[in-house]
């Protein structure tokens, strides 16, 4: 007996409940979330496996992005490729950061957001999942060779330059032997730029002033580096902005349309359902 008199475990079966039902609520919850981000895994590749997707409509888009950007190209991309395919510390680094920073950036970001929880997970969450399906779209209707793969712009593909120096190949940031898993002409938009301005976006919402530092650094450096790899056009990167600014607005409109909802939730909070 306890000193209450009660018996033991009359108390602690109730929360032993909440717990299985909180606990049950986060598995369901994370389970459905990596399940949007494998479909959209599936669908990327769909687009990439599309008979539309051929080099030579690859380039002729590409060319019909350089007249867009007019003499923007021989004044800034161009000088910049050349210095950074001639300065090989520099180089090495770019590739590096190029090939690997927004496989580990970009889910590091999305797991310090879901720890958080609230609705500025849930914001970043879904926005990153539309911005990802806009620029899937992109890929399928538009499909566009980056500057490193049309020939007559005389860009240097910096990343097969130096493939000596990490493990990536003839195919940008894949790893070497591997490049056909990847979509070589998925230029437009650039979500290399995308997914940075969605971690910025997330990193000046955790409010501190090192996150605040990331948040400035990591797209500006990307957006260089981009460019000056051969990896994309400037209008490629306003685009992939473009996607994310987009589905954040959207997700923000659709979020206020619902009945009885508030983004006044609390930060801390992380449940198994949108709120």
């Amino acid at each position: 007996m306890s000193v209450t008199g009660e018996a033991p475990g009359r108390f602690e079966a109730p929360r032993v409940d909440r717990a299985f039902r909180v606990v049950s609520a986060v598995v369901r919850a994370r389970f459905w979330e990596l399940g949007v981000l494998v479909l959209l895994f599936v669908a990327y590749n769909v687009v990439r496996a599309l008979p539309s997707t051929t080099a030579e409509i690859a380039v002729e888009h590409a060319q019909r992005v350089l007249t867009w950007e007019g003499p923007l190209f021989s004044h800034l991309e161009l000088p910049l490729n050349r210095w950074l395919a001639m300065t090989s510390v520099p180089a090495v680094a770019a590739c590096y950061f190029y090939a690997g920073l927004h496989y580990l950036a970009t889910p590091a970001v999305l797991l310090v957001a879901r720890r958080r929880g609230g609705w500025p997970y849930w914001r970043g969450y879904w926005t990153l999942v539309l911005a990802s399906a806009l620029a899937l779209v992109g890929y399928a209707v538009f499909p566009t060779a980056p500057p490193r793969l049309v020939p007559s712009l005389g860009i240097v593909d910096v990343m097969r330059s130096y493939a000596d120096f990490g493990w990536w190949g003839s195919a940008a940031s894949a790893p070497r032997g591997i490049g056909d898993a990847t979509n070589q002409y998925a230029a437009m938009p650039s979500m290399h730029f995308g997914w940075a301005l969605w971690c910025a976006i997330q990193m000046w919402g955790f409010g501190s002033r090192p996150w605040r530092a990331l948040a400035t650094v990591y797209p500006s450096a990307l957006v260089v580096i981009v460019l000056a790899t051969g990896n994309h056009f400037v209008v490629d990167v306003l685009v992939g902005g473009a996607c994310v600014v987009a589905a954040q607005v959207t997700v923000e409109i659709a979020h206020r349309g619902r009945p009885g909802s508030s983004p006044l939730r609390s930060p801390g909070r992380v449940t198994g359902e949108p709120v």
